[in-house]
């Protein structure tokens, strides 16, 4: 047992997520999300990402990115 509390091979924060992430549609939607938030020179938190995503959700008008921005999103929560 770690002396954080976690089984060993439990990773948490941003890489706990990212390796939540088996979707190819949402590897992609949280790379362009990725790439924005760097290129606008800001830390890539789990708080500018969720800024992104909830943006990006009030946009869209597909359904189906829709679909996949609240999973990602949903994914953000249960960490």
């Amino acid at each position: 047992m770690r002396q954080d509390g976690l089984p060993p091979g439990k990773e948490t924060g941003l890489p706990g997520y990212l390796n939540q992430i088996t979707d190819p549609v949402q590897m992609q939607l949280l790379g362009s999300i990725t790439v924005e938030i760097l290129r606008q020179e800001r830390r890539l938190t789990r708080t500018a990402i969720c800024l992104k995503l909830v943006g990006r959700i009030s946009a869209t008008l597909d359904p189906k990115e829709e679909r996949h921005l609240r999973a990602l999103l949903s994914m953000l929560f249960n960490m």
